[in-house]
């Protein structure tokens, strides 16, 4: 008993670290880790699940509906490839197989889908409810002030041509693990120590809920501080999506605390400060932030000078996915079969004039696969609409989970959870990748929450 103990407290202790790593991705990597190969963070994880294995007894939350659903989505995906062997075999691109990018595709799936949840859920399982939260948080938070600090200086050096202090003071960064410190002169975007402005905004799309959560638990002046300070920073960073997506979580959380008698003088105050922010910023800026708005929109058309080539890109890798969909209705090409069908469906508009397609996309020289920049649709293309209609079955009954929690008691975890589920499904807009290490760490919360109610009925 004492053994497993000390195996779950070095775990939770990995996992902590990981957490706080969680944006620290600016590195080279670990090339044989494929799509995860940046990611620190899961160097950690995989530090936990290994440790793991000296226990006498891993727990499955067999409690959970929310389990079996997943479990169902991950055996559809391995049936669908297999009543498509046939063509997956003869599948080649980038000097790679349909067979081989399968293995990899669903070593992916099942690394982020069912390693991670069941080493998180096994870790957090002995700890208190709220000190797990307020210990997640903390490490979150003490990550974030890492990741605002390098940003401020970012934003000195790019947007106030502050040249003099990339050397000096930006560099300092470089004796942290996994950073390598960088500037983007010429776009003049903020990444701060992840990798690009992308990753950023995944980031804080992730952390968001966390740091909303201070508001509610803290009595301090500055508890609106840390989820504005995400907001600001998804704003300066030039991530359009993010910035969209954290204003989106930002209403759900004040529609959720509007909801709660508990947190009714809270709401008041919210919404009363928000009003007053939004009336004088306008009044001042008017002109300003209409000019904002207009550019922000004029950038998702392919003729926009900042963006045409990007939003091509996007575009027209969506288009070839959804025409492969059309093709294969019902179970899709194959998991991680959909590249193989689509690159003959890129459109003529989004390759012409567009290096990203000739030196990148369909380079067989470059072994790295198109991005499907949008996690339904390429569901769609690769497991049919049944599998598409298995995964929003599975996000449906974690937004049951929340709907129920959030309406017995307002608790922290549900707020928590809610608020950063809204924001991944909505993050999944834009790429097509489960590496999402904060879903994976919410739901392993959802399964703890389950199993200590019903060992307390």
């Amino acid at each position: 008993m004492k053994l497993n103990l000390n195996i779950l407290n070095v775990s939770f202790f990995l996992i902590l670290t990981g957490i706080f790593f969680l944006p620290f991705n600016s590195w080279d990597g670990i090339s044989f880790l494929g799509e995860y190969y940046r990611d620190s963070c899961v160097l950690f994880f995989l530090l936990a699940f290994f440790t793991l294995l000296f226990k006498k007894k891993i727990k499955l939350p067999f409690h959970s509906p929310i389990f079996y659903s997943l479990i169902i989505f991950l055996v559809w995906a391995a049936l669908t490839t297999l009543i498509n062997f046939e063509t997956v075999l003869d599948n080649s691109f980038k000097q790679t197989s349909g067979v081989v990018r399968f293995l990899r595709q669903y070593f992916s799936l099942i690394l982020a889908a069912v390693i991670l949840p069941i080493t998180f859920y096994n870790s957090f399982l002995n700890i208190d409810s709220k000190r797990l939260i307020y210990l997640i948080r903390k490490a979150i938070y003490y990550s974030f002030v890492i990741v605002i600090v390098y940003a401020i200086i970012e934003i000195l050096v790019v947007k106030f041509n502050m040249i003099n202090l990339k050397k000096p003071v930006l560099n300092i960064f470089d004796y942290l693990p996994f950073v390598e410190a960088k500037t983007d002169l010429r776009l003049k975007r903020i990444s701060s120590v992840t990798f690009e402005p992308p990753a950023l905004g995944t980031y804080l799309i992730t952390i968001f809920s966390w740091m909303c959560s201070y508001i509610i638990t803290s009595k301090s002046y500055l508890r609106f501080l840390p989820a504005l300070l995400v907001i600001a920073l998804a704003f300066i960073s030039g991530s359009r999506a993010a910035f969209f997506i954290i204003i989106v979580q930002a209403i759900m959380f004040v529609i959720v605390i509007s909801q709660s008698y508990q947190y009714n003088k809270l709401f008041s105050k919210i919404l009363l400060t928000s009003a007053i922010a939004i009336s004088i910023g306008f009044l001042a800026f008017a002109p300003k932030i209409l000019n904002y708005v207009d550019n922000e929109i004029q950038s998702f058309k392919l003729n926009d000078n900042d963006h045409s080539l990007s939003n091509k890109s996007r575009f027209g890798i969506q288009y070839a996915m959804y025409q492969v969909f059309l093709e294969n209705p019902v179970i899709g090409t194959g998991y991680g079969q959909q590249a193989y069908e689509a690159r003959a469906k890129y459109p003529t508009w989004a390759k012409r004039n567009n290096w990203e397609f000739r030196l990148k996309y369909l380079n067989q020289n470059n072994k790295r696969f198109p991005p499907g920049y949008n996690l339904y649709l390429r569901l769609a293309a690769e497991t049919g609409a049944l599998g598409l209609i298995g995964f929003l079955l599975f996000m449906t009954f974690i937004f049951i989970w929340c709907y129920n929690n959030l309406n017995r008691q307002k608790n922290l975890l549900a707020i928590i959870v809610f608020v950063s589920m809204t924001g991944f499904m909505l993050n999944w807009l834009k790429m097509d990748t489960f590496r999402i290490y904060g879903f994976w760490i919410c739901l392993a919360l959802i399964f703890v929450n389950s199993t200590k109610k019903i060992s307390n009925v």
